[in-house]
């Protein structure tokens, strides 16, 4: 007994030095979160800088919701309790170690084991960066390394089922990944991990050093966030100051923003990779391509020729970017094909429905460059598409016309429906999305299952019904209410 309560007060004095804070006799800390919803009983709550207010507002929240102890950066707060401390420097990093208070006190509270130095690798693009990570985690597990999954879909380490119970978002911030670790027990080699626009900007995760880095794409998204192009691409490339300074990036990204990127060449080595460009740093070939087998070659230094069932043609992009670690370390065969045919994309993504006497896919794309893409990827392989397609409510509804006519564009038929409407009526989405387009061949239904199912019955033999937007989702946001729904459980109520 006297010995446990010895290593209490030691370890509750190393969390002090960290902060450089005495906390009150008899306070305990056994969790660390910068999110009133998330305190529990005896958590330590961060006030930390958000996009519309400070943390610190919040503080009040955490203690009626359990928490022992407020640390806050906000010099304009001011508060009496014994329990709330302001500290001014909690996110800037030590000089010892170039790591943040916060990351450090994190790395004690979770008793980080010595030596926990995994490889990260970072992807981020408009479109993409899910299966680019996901992809990425698949080949580190086949090569028999502790791999972790974060993004959208949760986080998946090594083969357990995904988990998506400690983050919500797209990209963590530093206090859910450190649950993430320790739920892992530390045993993790490498982190494939998606970084959004939003984690950038935030800078979620600026404690963190990229190993690998990769732009897959940039186009025009989340303009209600980040207000116009220039400031999306802005907090896209924040992406380079997370890196050891080597980055892959898309040419066409290269390309397009080559004044931009001027400022970080001294610093930061672009490699450029594209499809049959061999001026390239990485160019890649696709050889075959159809809905079950493909075969491509990646150049580099050398020639390397693989064959994978991942489908339509775009996501081999996606696959080189995920291959570029391995293929730098020379981990394949040269002179043969590499068989990847292991690899799956994740729930959603270009999924075509398999054991179903009808041809349905479904998939993520929900903004108009990923529409486009995917439809004109899979156009060839069928007589006719069926599209079933929405846009999101208290969203940029600059984007909906343009999602909207990308459907029409490519295929025989849309049926308009419901996609998180959020607060917004669908009438209003829809009309916005209607804007400058011809509709005659464009259906609304609002209800996204009676869309589904009248969709299905428009489609024949060689014709394939592709539901859009929202892939894995289970839930659908109306009214401030989340609502099981999942496309994939509608296809199976008509055909399984």
């Amino acid at each position: 007994m006297i010995h446990s309560i010895i290593w209490v007060i030691l370890e509750m004095n190393s969390l002090e030095e960290i902060l450089e804070i005495s906390f009150a006799q008899g306070v305990k800390i056994t969790h660390a979160t910068n999110s009133s919803k998330k305190v529990q009983k005896e958590s330590i709550f961060f006030g930390l800088p958000g996009t519309r207010e400070h943390g610190s507002s919040y503080i009040k929240d955490a203690f009626k919701n359990g928490a022992s102890i407020a640390v806050h950066n906000d010099a304009d707060f001011k508060e009496d309790l014994d329990n709330v401390f302001y500290v001014k420097d909690l996110q800037e990093n030590d000089p010892t170690n170039f790591k943040s208070k916060i990351y450090n006190f994190l790395s004690e509270l979770y008793k980080t084991p010595s030596g926990f130095n995994p490889k990260y690798y970072g992807f981020t693009g408009t479109n993409g960066k899910s299966s680019a990570a996901f992809l990425s985690h698949q080949l580190n597990k086949e090569k028999s390394f502790n791999s972790l999954y974060i993004g959208t879909l949760g986080f998946q380490y090594n083969d357990k089922d995904l988990n998506n119970l400690l983050s919500s978002k797209t990209t963590p911030d530093i206090f859910e990944l450190f649950e993430i670790f320790s739920e892992c027990k530390f045993a993790i080699d490498y982190i494939s991990i998606e970084i959004s626009s939003h984690a950038l900007d935030q800078g979620r995760l600026d404690d963190i050093k990229l190993s690998y880095a990769a732009i897959l794409n940039l186009e025009e998204d989340h303009l209600d966030y980040h207000r116009n192009l220039d400031e999306y691409a802005k907090a896209k490339f924040k992406i380079l100051k997370m890196t050891d300074g080597k980055i892959a990036i898309h040419n066409q990204v290269v390309k397009k923003y080559k004044n931009f990127l001027n400022s970080f060449v001294e610093d930061y080595k672009i490699i450029k990779v594209d499809k049959d460009d061999l001026l390239n740093d990485i160019s890649y070939s696709v050889t075959n391509s159809d809905i079950d087998r493909t075969r491509f070659t990646i150049t580099a230094d050398y020639e390397i020729h693989f064959l994978t069932s991942i489908f339509p043609e775009f996501n081999i992009c996606n696959l080189v970017f995920a291959l570029l670690p391995l293929v730098n370390n020379q981990v394949f065969k040269k002179n043969v094909i590499n068989d990847l045919s292991y690899l799956q994309l994740p729930k959603g993504r270009a999924q075509i429905i398999a054991n179903i006497k009808a041809n349905v896919i479904i998939d993520y794309a929900h903004n108009p460059q990923a529409i486009r893409l995917f439809l004109k990827s899979i156009n060839r392989f069928y007589d006719n598409l069926i599209v079933v397609v929405g846009c999101g409510g208290n969203r940029d509804s600059s984007k909906r016309p343009l999602m909207l006519k990308a459907a029409i564009e490519n295929s025989k038929e849309v049926i308009f429906t419901s996609d998180n409407s959020r607060n917004e009526s669908f009438s209003e989405i829809f009309y916005d999305a209607c804007k400058g387009n011809i509709i005659e061949n464009v259906k609304d239904i609002e209800n996204r299952k009676e869309a589904i199912i009248y969709g299905s019955n428009l489609i024949s033999h060689n014709d394939c019904l592709v539901i859009l937007g929202k892939g894995h989702e289970e839930t659908q946001e109306i009214n401030n209410d989340f609502i099981h729904f999942s496309d994939h459980e509608v296809i199976d109520e008509i055909y399984k």
